[in-house]
């Protein structure tokens, strides 16, 4: 026999489950930008010594103009990147707190369930120990 709070804990575990699996998929989208980032950076640092590389050798202004443009763009690039990993870490901030609501939600229904389910054992025991005396007074009765 499946009582409401059955019907609605099942509801719950399927929340959190939801919850735990979109978790997971914002982490993962967290960890591919902060990769990006971190390629990102290694770039910029590339750039960076060839550009000192290049200015201790024989000096191309063109050339050297061209690498300090790119290393500006990288830098752009860098700062964009830290904003889509800033907007990522909020957004597994946020799937955190609704996965810990669906969590606390599934084992209050746990909880409730078990007392249900306790109760209705009890009740069950009780009814069992009232035949049982009502039989073994019915016996008496008729035995004496």
């Amino acid at each position: 026999m499946s009582t409401i709070i059955e019907s609605l804990l099942k509801i719950k575990r399927w929340t959190e489950d939801d919850a735990k699996n979109k978790f997971a998929e914002i982490l993962k989208a967290l960890s591919v930008e902060e990769h990006r980032l971190v390629d990102l950076e290694h770039q910029y640092k590339s750039i960076v010594l060839r550009i000192k590389s290049e200015a201790r050798m024989e000096i191309d202004i063109d050339k050297l103009k061209k690498m300090h443009e790119y290393s500006e763009h990288m830098l752009n690039k860098i700062q964009l990147q830290k904003t889509v990993v800033l907007a990522r870490e909020a957004d597994v901030e946020t799937a955190r707190k609704i996965l810990t609501e669906a969590t606390k939600d599934k084992k209050i229904f746990e909880k409730l369930d078990e007392k249900q389910k306790t109760a209705i054992k009890e009740e069950y025991k009780k009814n069992e120990q009232a035949r049982t005396d009502e039989h073994t007074s019915a016996r008496f009765r008729h035995g004496c």
